[in-house]
């Protein structure tokens, strides 16, 4: 029964209870009625003045977090009820704006005369995107069950979580193209320099570079200048993948921490990277700038929703406005001969281009050799990247934080 239901109905109780107390007396029939008239009193003072003020601050363990990392939130609440509460349950929930999925934490507090409640929890294993709160949920209820108060909070708050860089291997990427090779090397390995020239007088030494300068037997130094002119384009394909629906999402979320790490690596060169994807919604970046990983790790926190465009015609579009030097980075999990076609159109022998292919299955099919052949064919360099289910991201949950 509803609350507003049990309180109308201890009401009409007591007024029949007091009515037949009145009318043939007696002790046990007066102390019923009082008893029954302090109990729907208390109920009515709790319906007024329970959660009256109620005030919420929320705090968050950091600012920036990574995909697949905890937050812990500190609720504090404060209230001016003063009618004791004898049980309070909250409810938190959290919605992540990429995928819609809600995170609820609820717990059930016994405060009484408690004014200032802090509750701790922390939501586990995040995934990359947008956190948004959506509401706060309070229920208090008076001792004897008969009034319930609810209130409801909501509050403009989100936080994001930025991709978890990844890379290929401990090998590096190696790029051909008409003015020699350049390495974007993996996370935690020194950046390969894109240029040297012969040692001047008046080169500081800390930029000789000894492995040039042991091999020529001769002094070498980096060319800072040189090297930050490198321009790298990196698109990405946001479609589905030809497989199991179910792989979609985690081979997009592949392609985007490999796409987080070549910028990172690119960042520690020096090299100007650009970033564009088939996503309307995802800003673009320009090459002709130097890398700035908080830029570049917020868009990727935002890639996903429909495709505005092909990845075939994004890759046509990028290369028609690249200029020859800019070489391209292609990471996508769908290979046909569409991409094919537009790669080949797109330069290969002019500039560099290199395919990244992000797959689910244990190693390539028939078609997908066939394909990667061609794309060779075509002056493409290619690269596989196998991501099992057993290495596909899951979100968690949330439960209570340790002090």
């Amino acid at each position: 029964m509803k609350s507003w239901g049990k309180t109308t109905l201890l009401l009409i109780s007591c007024v029949l209870v007091i009515f037949l107390a009145y009318r043939q007396g007696g002790i046990a029939a007066w102390y019923l009625g009082i008893c029954l008239s302090l109990i729907w009193i208390q109920a009515g003072l709790f319906y007024v003045f329970a959660l009256k003020g109620l005030n919420l601050n929320r705090r968050l363990s950091g600012e920036v977090f990574l995909a697949g990392e905890d937050v812990t939130i500190v609720l504090e609440i404060q209230h001016r009820s003063w009618v004791p509460l004898p049980w309070l349950l909250l409810k938190e929930t959290w919605i992540h704006e990429g995928n819609g999925r809600k995170l609820t934490y609820s717990k059930l507090l016994f405060p009484w005369f408690q004014k200032s409640i802090l509750l701790p929890y922390k939501m586990t294993h995040l995934m990359r995107g947008s956190y948004r709160f959506a509401h706060l949920e309070a229920s208090a209820g008076d001792l004897f069950g008969f009034a319930l108060r609810k209130l409801q909070r909501e509050d403009l708050q989100r936080y994001v979580v930025y991709p978890r860089p990844d890379a290929l291997g401990r090998s590096g990427m190696t790029f051909q193209s008409e003015e020699g090779s350049t390495t974007l090397s993996s996370k935690g390995e020194t950046p390969l320099i894109s240029s040297v020239r012969d040692y001047v007088s008046g080169d500081p030494y800390h930029r000789i570079h000894w492995k040039s300068t042991a091999r020529l037997s001769r002094l070498m130094t980096k060319d800072p200048e040189q090297a930050a002119s490198t321009k790298w384009m990196l698109l990405l394909d946001v479609t589905p993948a030809a497989g199991p629906a179910e792989a979609v999402q985690p081979l997009l979320e592949k392609g985007v921490a490999l796409a987080a790490g070549f910028f990172e690596a690119a960042a520690g060169g020096r090299e100007s990277c650009g970033f564009a994807c088939s996503s309307s919604s995802v800003r673009r970046i320009a090459p002709t700038i130097r890398p700035d990983l908080t830029l570049a790790y917020e868009v990727l926190a935002s890639v996903g929703g429909k495709p505005a465009l092909s990845f075939p015609d994004l890759v046509r579009k990028e290369a028609a406005d690249l200029p020859l030097h800019a070489s391209m980075l292609c990471i996508t999990s769908t290979l046909d001969v569409s991409l094919v076609r537009a790669i080949a159109d797109s330069g290969t022998r002019r500039r560099a281009v290199h395919v990244i292919y992000v797959h689910a299955r244990p190693s390539l099919s028939v078609a997908e050799r066939e394909g990667a052949s061609q794309l060779q064919a075509a002056g493409c360099s290619f690269t596989e990247v196998p991501h099992p289910q057993s290495q596909w991201p899951r979100q968690g949950g949330v439960a209570d934080a340790t002090a």
